[in-house]
């Protein structure tokens, strides 16, 4: 037996993709005060809907990092993941071209300030995520999915 090493290079960047939305949507749970008046400070939601947002985003990342670390729906975790980087993308622009100076909020390793940082960081989290997603439907071409496993002659 021969295991495409292609085929393990792309499933480890989904683990690892998943590993760190895992993880910043960990962070954004345990520290959800903190993850809170970030989200405020956007001053994109009504306060009613804060709350809400709070309470949903994280987990979010955390189901869908989960998932996709274990192999569970890569497609639609990828698809999530994506949706998800593309609002943040669109929530950073406009933050920026309202002029305000707030921590992006991210949950990832530090503090950063919402500008051009976030927006490359988020730009490749989004590119990688659709990349892996397209890889995912390409595997379900008519033909059936190429094994991850393959026999030698």
């Amino acid at each position: 037996m021969r295991i495409s090493g292609g085929l393990i290079g792309l499933r480890a960047l989904e683990i690892v993709l998943g590993g760190l939305f895992f993880y910043a949507g960990l962070q954004k749970v345990l520290h959800i005060h903190e993850f809170a008046e970030a989200v405020l400070a956007y001053q994109l939601l009504p306060e009613s809907l804060v709350g809400l947002a709070v309470a949903v985003l994280p987990w979010l990342e955390v189901a869908a990092g989960f998932c996709l670390v274990a192999g569970l729906k890569r497609r639609s975790c990828l698809l999530l993941l994506a949706g998800l980087v593309a609002v943040f993308l669109v929530v950073i622009f406009i933050t920026m071209a309202r002029g305000l100076s707030i921590d992006c909020g991210c949950g990832l390793f530090s503090q950063r300030q919402v500008g051009w940082a976030a927006v490359l960081e988020d730009a490749v989290l989004l590119i990688w995520a659709a990349g892996l997603y397209r890889w995912e439907l390409l595997q379900s071409e008519p033909g059936g999915p190429r094994p991850v496993v393959q026999t030698s002659p």
